[in-house]
């Protein structure tokens, strides 16, 4: 008999809402300053502008940033706000997911319970990225799917066309979502699908897919920069690292969710070790579509490596395991489900105060230590670049430059303005040029470093742009540190400008 308060627990709507709360704090106590990779930053640059797409990637999650930033706050804080409502918006899709494939409620707040505590959903969801976006698209694709097998009519027409839209969506957050779609088209080949095939709904799924792709495709077929890319990943340094890599991807599943699985294996299937492990990963009886929706992205990406269409990246596995712990729960002996299946729900009673508690001792002990990129000051080289400039001059700055470090000084400064990925007469094609640049005023951010690692190349580089463009320049160095409780140690830091405006 469950208590009142295992009752609670076991309610996936508050069960969601509160992990995606405890998360977002565990995450800000843990880190000041967004991802050390750069991604964060360079969504955020592509969210200055309703782009059509970019030198690398579709541009949905830079719209879903854009539309963020309009009503929230420019800060780290936020950012890491909007990665947990993309958490979020998972959890509620892989629910819908479970609903759909007919789990029972307390099954699924079991899955729940595992899925959060594997990596892709734990700690790597933070660096909100084209592979987290798919953490959020992919379920809801999925869910789709399975509503159209599974209903019937006018109902599974509106489904056809809402799968049509959400993996448009899913397309559009990244390329790589065909290898979910792969998978879900081949089911439709088994006995019990192949009747779609002579009803409306393969055509009404693709109209609506085409249309919605439909902008991206052309713009596609203007900027041939973002095909170069794509096609950059099937090109590897040989044979050696092609099988390296693909090794690498194949035991994924094991390293990116190696918790759910062991708890799954300890708490809710019996037997030996190697027995238990057995269980778990079998072909579920008579659950064909949890199969392809489980197995298919893992193994669709495996032969496209294998085939050579793709040299493999192991982050590239961080969306692939969306049904991976419905799997374990839909394999788990039923009697230990229905004992120990409420114990591991109600177990977050002590890993979310555990989660929060995990966050303050990491963010202390990167604070204590020093760890550079902890102490990097960006908010204050916002203001310092800024204020600087206002104290001197009362043209503001237009336009800062380039890169993803222009960016998080973008996302970050007192007053709006824009970071380009490149000097004002060089952006790339994708990018809205910029005519009346010679007449605003701009800065050029070569580096902020450690004392003694100022990029004086980038300074002279700039310097020498100005001139040929007949402007004026003024390169300044400046130190700027962090200060506060979080930040006991001063650390300082060296931010390399170069100001540019009309004589």
């Amino acid at each position: 008999m469950t208590t009142g308060k295992d009752a609670f627990f076991s309610r996936t709507t508050p069960f969601i809402l509160i992990h995606a709360l405890v998360w977002w704090l565990m995450t800000i106590a843990a880190k000041t300053v967004l991802d050390g990779y750069g991604d964060m930053a360079e969504v955020y640059a592509w969210s200055q502008h309703w782009l059509l797409g970019s030198s690398k990637h579709p541009q949905f999650l830079p719209w879903m940033a854009k539309l963020w930033f309009m009503v929230a706050p420019h800060s780290v804080e936020s950012f890491y706000l909007l990665s947990a409502v993309n958490l979020a918006v998972a959890l509620f899709g892989i629910r819908a997911l479970a609903r759909a494939l007919k789990f029972e409620e307390r099954h699924i707040a079991v899955a729940l319970a595992l899925c959060v505590l594997a990596l892709p959903y734990l700690t790597l969801s933070s660096k909100l990225n084209m592979n987290s976006i798919c953490l959020a698209t992919w379920p809801w694709t999925a869910w789709a799917f399975v509503r159209v097998t599974t209903s019937e009519g006018g109902r599974r027409n509106l489904y056809a066309l809402l799968f049509g839209v959400i993996a448009a969506i899913s397309i559009l957050s990244k390329y790589y979502s065909v290898v979910l779609l792969i998978p879900l088209f081949a089911s439709t080949f088994t006995s019990a699908r192949r009747h779609l095939w002579f009803t409306a709904v393969p055509w009404i799924a693709l109209i609506a897919l085409l249309l919605i792709l439909s902008p991206h495709l052309y713009w596609l077929l203007q900027h041939r920069e973002a095909v170069a890319y794509a096609s950059e990943q099937g090109n590897g340094d040989g044979l050696n690292e092609a099988i390296y890599y693909i090794a690498k991807f194949a035991v994924s599943p094991f390293f990116y969710w190696p918790v759910p699985l062991i708890v799954a294996a300890l708490f809710l299937v019996g037997g030996s070790p190697l027995r238990r492990f057995g269980k778990l990963l079998k072909r579920p009886a008579g659950d064909s579509m949890l199969s392809f929706v489980a197995i298919g992205p893992w193994l669709t990406t495996l032969s496209f490596a294998i085939i050579g269409l793709a040299v493999l990246s192991t982050p590239w596995a961080i969306p692939i395991g969306l049904a991976f712990t419905l799997y374990l729960v839909r394999n788990a002996d039923a009697p230990m489900l229905e004992t120990n299946g409420p114990k591991i729900v109600s177990a977050f009673r002590f890993i979310w105060p555990l989660m929060i508690i995990g966050g303050i001792v990491s963010g202390v002990m990167a604070s204590v230590k020093g760890n550079t990129e902890q102490y990097t000051p960006w908010e204050e080289s916002a203001q310092a670049i800024i204020e600087t400039w206002k104290g001197e001059h009362t043209q503001p700055l237009a336009w800062i430059a380039s890169g993803n470090n222009a960016a998080n000084i973008a996302l970050l400064s007192p007053e709006e303005i824009e970071a380009l990925p490149a000097l004002p007469d060089r952006l790339p094609g994708y990018y809205p040029p910029r005519a009346s640049w010679k007449s605003e005023a701009g800065v050029v951010l070569c580096s902020l470093a450690l004392p003694g690692k100022v990029q004086t190349s980038c300074m002279n580089e700039t310097i020498a742009w100005a001139a040929e463009n007949g402007l004026k320049a003024e390169s300044k160095v400046l130190t700027v540190h962090r200060s506060g409780f979080r930040y006991p140690k001063r650390i300082d830091f060296e931010l390399a400008v170069v100001y540019i405006s009309a004589e």
